[in-house]
């Protein structure tokens, strides 16, 4: 069994596995629970990626820069959609030096030589 809270459309807002205050018994392989807990997992775990997307693409960014300065790669050897990309994302990044992950100074520790 479950527990469940519903708001005053009777739509379920949080469920339990413990009997709580307010909350009703459900049978564990009710429908609407189900939903529910899809429902918020799908939140729960799309919001996770957003945040990890968000930052994997700055060490992405520093990453290529690192490259392209060390002489690996060349920047237009990138397709030109990554190249517009990259560039959108660098005018947007701006010159705020307390953006970049990987800067200049101490680059001595990324000696890939």
């Amino acid at each position: 069994m479950m527990y469940v809270r519903r708001n005053d459309n009777g739509d379920i807002v949080a469920a339990s596995q413990e009997p709580l205050s307010g909350f009703t018994e459900i049978e564990y392989d009710a429908p609407e629970l189900q939903d529910f807990l899809c429902s918020q997992l799908n939140v729960t775990e799309g919001h996770r990626f957003r945040e990890s997307d968000s930052s994997l693409i700055r060490v992405i960014e520093d990453l290529v820069d690192l490259l392209a300065f060390k002489g690996i790669i060349r920047f237009t050897d990138l397709p030109p959609e990554a190249q517009n990309k990259l560039m959108e994302r660098k005018s947007m990044r701006g010159q705020d030096d307390h953006l970049n992950l990987i800067d200049n100074v101490g680059d001595d520790l990324f000696d890939f030589d």
